[in-house]
């Protein structure tokens, strides 16, 4: 494995998931809650929303860790599991390019995660 690429995906990881939060907060998840959607009339529901948003940050950070960990240490990592991270990220990269027509910004940090956790296997 090659550690610069596992460098590489933990950073843009990283930054993914304080950006997804930040961002995600302030111009998705703030406006959807301040609708008059009848289903975000009660907590419960209004909780949820903003719980599995910043819950997905926090699986990021993780993500990252695990490829900073195995960056550090590449000759003890997990092939299988570096590759897993680089198929899922790449495919959910590309999925939302083509889903979104790539309007959505998340598509090339996500694909490029996925790249460089996918050329460290090299």
């Amino acid at each position: 494995m090659t550690p610069i690429f596992l460098w590489l995906a933990a950073a843009l990881t990283l930054i993914t998931a304080l950006l997804h939060s930040l961002f995600g907060e302030q111009r998705l998840i703030k406006p959807l809650l301040s609708s008059n959607a009848e289903i975000l009339q009660t907590a419960r529901v209004r909780n949820l929303v903003r719980f599995s948003w910043h819950a997905t940050s926090l699986l990021w950070l993780v993500v990252a860790y695990v490829l900073a960990s195995a960056a550090q240490n590449f000759a003890a990592a997990d092939p299988a599991l570096i590759g897993l991270i680089g198929v899922i990220h790449l495919g959910v990269g590309l999925f939302d390019a083509v889903m979104t027509k790539g309007r959505h910004v998340g598509w090339p940090p996500l694909t490029l995660i996925g790249v460089f956790s996918l050329f460290a296997l090299i």
